[in-house]
């Protein structure tokens, strides 16, 4: 009996220390990716007149984001929650929603990834709806803070998103907050992230009808057809594959 109570404590032992290491790793890893996005926040430029100059492709880049679009041309926006700790970089690659899933702003490896745009999107011109994906991290980094939103008093103090593109500056209303679930490729359903541009009226009205019956609580505003949106969208974990997104209208 004494040597089965050794051999269940040092299995307990080891595997506590298994445990306690996974996690020192894990938070010294999330340290050191608050550190390099603190560097990348070092890039940004203050510029209280939203000045613009040309890159060497001719395009108009805020004053404010050109040492960033310079030092990673994948830069696509900077998007910021006030009273939150989302005030990060926005990444995007054509055709692509692999590069920054799990890297950092110089494509070195992060487990939190980078926010990035969608890469069915497109950004000359801009999608009407653009969808922008970030991580769940237990850290409260990257776009956890999203999960506040399922509360109704919650969204009344944050109604307002700061989006800009490289080339702009864009204030954003929050109009809708979803708990859903990502769908298999052959599964019937609507798909919020599967709606981008809207060739018509009755396009934009299927989507706004199902957003509205799918939303957690209504809102003070309701988008209309013409208008820009954003989408955040983050992994919710009440269901398998959930998805939390938050809808905002461009003001």
């Amino acid at each position: 009996m004494k040597k089965m109570q050794v051999i269940i404590f040092m299995i307990a032992l080891v595997c506590f220390l298994g445990s306690g290491g996974y996690l020192a790793k894990y938070f010294y890893e999330r340290h050191i990716s608050a550190e390099n996005m603190d560097s990348v926040k070092g890039l940004l430029t203050t510029d209280d007149n939203n000045e613009t100059i040309l890159d060497e492709n001719n395009q108009a880049i805020l004053v404010r984001y050109s040492k960033l679009k310079k030092e990673n041309p994948d830069f696509a926006g900077w998007i910021q929650i006030p009273d939150t700790t989302i005030d990060f970089p926005v990444m995007y690659v054509e055709g692509d929603n692999d590069t920054y899933l799990y890297a950092n702003f110089k494509k070195e490896w992060d487990g939190g990834g980078t926010p990035f745009i969608d890469g069915a999107c497109t950004l000359n011109p801009a999608s009407d709806n653009l969808i922008i994906y970030g991580h769940n991290m237990n850290d409260n980094s990257m776009f956890q803070p999203l999960m506040n939103y399922k509360e109704k008093d919650f969204y009344k103090k944050h109604k307002t998103i700061q989006f800009d593109t490289v080339s702009e500056r864009g204030t954003y209303e929050v109009v809708a907050v979803l708990v859903t679930r990502a769908l298999y490729d052959d599964e019937k359903g609507f798909r919020y992230y599967g709606h981008l541009d809207f060739n018509s009226e009755r396009e934009f009205d299927y989507y706004w009808d199902n957003i509205k019956s799918m939303a957690l609580y209504k809102t003070d505003t309701e988008p209309v057809y013409g208008d820009k949106l954003i989408t955040l969208s983050t992994c919710e974990y009440s269901q398998e594959d959930g998805r939390l997104a938050v809808i905002a209208v461009k003001k």
